[in-house]
């Protein structure tokens, strides 16, 4: 099942209003592909990002690991020049009105279990980024973000 765990304005993740949709998964028709080798990583904990090393421009294959207890996400945007975390914050807290304060969405890997790893592959190009997880809390079902597990960079 793909679904959106992002809130509408009224606080409602979008899955409560229909936001999903099925996937029938069949068994492999030739042998599973090794994973492409990742030569930087990005630990999720409760609530943090870290990486094994600073990201630099280019085409990039990224293993995520998610270190926490809880299940995370991580969800990659650039930001326009002139425009911060803060930014986004405060269009996320005054209910998503007005223009969305980023740029390209990168990608990500999202219902990232305890334990449980992934890779994905992206380009990024200098500047400044948002690395978020929109996942609700075990505790409260608050978006992570919520709980400061919202980080910019910055790609040079």
């Amino acid at each position: 099942m793909f679904v959106c765990w992002i809130p509408s304005p009224d606080g409602t993740p979008h899955i409560m209003k229909g936001m999903m949709h099925p996937m029938v998964v069949a068994a492999a028709q030739a042998p599973a592909a090794t994973e492409p080798a990742a030569r930087l990583s990005i630990k999720l904990t409760d609530y943090d990002f870290a990486f094994s090393e600073p990201l630099t421009a280019g085409t990039h294959t990224v293993r995520v690991e998610n270190a926490g207890a809880q299940p995370h996400e991580i969800v990659i945007t650039a930001l326009p020049p002139g425009k911060t975390l803060q930014d986004f914050m405060a269009w996320e807290k005054g209910g998503e009105k007005g223009p969305l304060p980023t740029g390209n969405w990168l990608g990500g890997v999202a219902a990232l279990d305890a334990g449980g790893h992934a890779q994905f592959t992206t380009t990024f190009a200098p500047g400044n980024y948002l690395l978020l997880c929109f996942w609700p809390d075990a505790k409260d079902g608050k978006p992570h973000i919520v709980h400061g597990m919202a980080k910019q960079i910055t790609v040079s």
